[in-house]
C-alpha cells in the first residue's frame, strides 16, 4: 500500500493534467466548477472556515453563497494555472489586461531591487507569466515535492511561465541578495505568520499574525515594493499594478518592520473589498488550525475569539 499512493497520485496528476489541457476550455471550466460544488458540500470544515472569517471581515450575515464562490475560484485558479501554461505568448496576451503599468516601469527605472508582492487573491499564479507580457523578469521561491515525478509535471508548467524558480534553500538571504543586485522578486505577503514571529497586523479591523519575513526582506534588500494582482473578470484576467512602496522610507529595525508589513496588508484588503469572493479564505487567516476547530465545534463567536487572542498577544 505504501508503494502503491505514490503510483495513484503520479497517475491522477497525469489523468489531471490531460483533462484540463485537451478538454474545450468552456467544458474543463463547468466540470471543475461541479467538482467544487461538489467539495463544497462533502467539505463542512472548509465551508464553515470560509463562511466564519467573511461573515466577521466583511459583515455580511449570509455567507453561504459567497463561500461557494470561493470554492469555485480555487477550482479556476487550478484549470487556468495549468491552462495558461500551455498557451502561446499571443493567446496570453489576448485573455490578460494589465493596468497600471506605469507604476512598473517607474520601479524599474529606478535601477533598485524590486520586490512584487502579492496575496492569495484572484488567481497569484497567473503572475509568474508576466515576462512574457511584460520586460520583466523576476524569481519566486517555490517548495520541492518529495515524489520527483510530481516534482517533474510541476516543473514543467512552471518552466513555460517565464519566472526564475529559486529553490528553498537559503530563503531570506538569496532573496535579499537577488534584491541588492538590483533584481525583481515576487513575494506572496498574506501568510499567517507564527506566535515566536511577535509581529500582528489588523486586517479587517482584526488583529492577524503576519509573516514578517517579506517587509524584513524588502528593507534589508533597500527594495522598493509594488503590490500587483491578478484578478478575473468575466473570463478575463486584468493585472493591476499600484504605486509602489519605498522599504527605505520605513527605517530599520522591528518598528519598520511592522509598519511596512501594515501597509502590505492593507493594500491587500483593499483589493480582496473589491473582489471578495477571489480571496482564499478556506485558509484560517487570523487564527490557527486547532483554535478554529475549536471555535466551530464550540460555536464560539470568531470575531470576539480574535479580539481577545490580539489582547493576550500585546499583553
Amino acid at each position: 500500500m505504501k508503494d502503491l499512493l505514490p503510483e495513484l497520485r503520479y497517475r491522477a496528476a497525469r489523468c489531471l493534467l490531460a483533462v484540463v489541457r485537451f478538454l474545450p476550455y468552456p467544458a474543463v471550466l463547468n466540470l471543475f466548477r461541479a467538482l467544487a460544488a461538489v467539495a463544497w458540500l462533502v467539505l463542512p470544515y472548509h465551508r464553515k472556515v470560509a463562511a466564519v472569517q467573511m461573515r466577521a471581515a466583511l459583515g455580511v450575515r449570509h455567507a453561504r453563497l459567497l463561500t461557494l464562490k470561493v470554492f469555485m475560484n480555487q477550482a479556476e485558479i487550478l484549470v487556468d494555472a495549468i491552462r495558461y501554461a500551455y498557451l502561446s505568448d499571443e493567446e496570453i496576451r489576448a485573455r490578460v489586461v494589465v493596468e497600471g503599468k506605469e507604476h512598473l516601469h517607474e520601479a524599474l527605472a529606478s535601477g533598485r531591487g524590486l520586490m512584487m508582492i502579492t496575496g492569495h487573491i484572484g488567481n497569484w499564479e497567473i503572475l509568474s507569466h508576466l515576462p512574457r507580457l511584460l520586460p520583466v523578469r523576476f524569481c519566486v521561491m517555490a517548495d520541492r515535492r518529495k515524489d520527483p515525478r510530481l516534482e517533474a509535471i510541476v516543473d514543467d508548467i512552471r518552466s513555460r511561465s517565464g519566472a526564475t524558480i529559486l529553490p528553498p534553500t537559503g530563503k531570506a538571504l538569496m532573496l535579499i541578495r537577488e534584491l541588492r543586485k538590483g533584481n525583481t522578486i515576487g513575494v506572496v505577503v498574506d501568510g499567517r505568520g507564527e506566535e515566536k514571529d511577535g509581529l500582528s497586523c489588523d486586517v479587517f479591523g482584526m488583529p492577524a499574525p503576519t509573516n514578517p519575513a517579506p517587509a524584513f526582506i524588502a528593507i534589508k534588500g533597500n527594495a522598493l515594493v509594488l503590490p500587483v494582482a491578478a484578478v478575473k473578470v468575466r473570463g478575463t484576467y486584468h493585472v493591476t499594478f499600484s504605486s509602489p512602496m519605498d522599504a527605505a522610507s520605513c527605517g530599520t529595525g522591528e518598528e519598520a518592520v511592522r509598519d511596512l508589513s501594515a501597509s502590505m496588508q492593507s493594500w491587500v484588503e483593499s483589493v480582496v473589498r473589491e473582489n471578495p469572493h477571489q480571496w482564499f479564505w478556506l485558509y484560517s487567516r487570523w487564527v490557527k488550525r486547532a483554535d478554529m476547530r475549536r471555535i466551530l465545534r464550540k460555536g464560539l463567536d470568531f470575531r470576539s475569539f480574535v479580539m481577545k487572542q490580539g489582547d493576550r498577544s500585546v499583553k
